[in-house]
């Protein structure tokens, strides 16, 4: 945090990021805790279009489809910026901490393996977000980097928030939500810590099921 305000990076706007940014940005755009902390840049990344297969679990609409992901974000909460809160398109992917800039919290929402090393060998504060089905995994920058480490997959393929099939039978699979729920209140925390807010409290690393509940605690470093 510096005297000009904090930066938020968000990567990835599919099925984590896209609510994850609808459900943070109304959140923080006025109040005191934006107002105290100086102008917030929320900066999203992501080099993907809207395709109607994501019409059935992320944040976009008909008229988004074949549109880059970010401008359709971006444009759909501007309503909400003002001279206290702005919001970036950045219609890259992210394969390397230089591809990040200089965040002062870091949410990784996309299936991509370079994204979270990226993320993670910037370091900084970052949470990083997994999900498939109503399942959901939620790293951050408070567990061992061997552990973390250890639960990333380097030759792992992207791939869905929906399990395989899922879109097509219509039995849609809702822990991308939980994920942006925890995403959302992990920065909100965090911005409140980096205000100097003594009662900030990051939400706890876990793997959780909507179905089962929380199936483990991950451990801090």
């Amino acid at each position: 945090m510096t005297s000009d305000g904090i930066e938020i990076a968000l990567v990835g706007v599919g099925g984590i990021g896209s609510n994850l940014a609808w459900a943070l940005v109304p959140a923080i755009h006025r109040g005191a805790l934006v107002e105290s902390i100086g102008p917030v840049r929320v900066r999203i990344f992501d080099s993907d279009v809207v395709s109607e297969a994501n019409l059935s679990h992320q944040r976009f609409s008909w008229s988004d489809v074949g549109m880059p992901k970010v401008k359709c974000v971006r444009d759909a909460l501007s309503d909400y910026e003002s001279e206290n809160l702005s919001i970036e398109a950045c219609l890259w992917d992210v394969r390397s901490p230089e591809d990040l800039g200089s965040p002062d919290l870091t949410v990784v929402g996309v299936d991509s393996s370079p994204a979270r090393m990226a993320v993670h060998k910037r370091g900084g504060i970052w949470l990083d977000l997994r999900c498939v089905g109503d399942n959901y995994i939620a790293l951050d920058s408070r567990m061992a980097s061997a552990e973390v480490k250890g639960l990333t997959d380097q030759s792992q393929t992207p791939g869905s928030c929906q399990m395989e099939g899922a879109i097509a039978s219509g039995n849609i699979q809702f822990g991308h939500l939980a994920a942006a729920a925890h995403g959302a209140q992990w920065v909100v925390q965090g911005m409140r810590a980096l205000a100097g807010n003594e009662g900030s409290l990051l939400p706890l690393t876990r793997s959780s099921s909507i179905t089962f509940g929380t199936l483990e605690r991950m451990r801090s470093g």
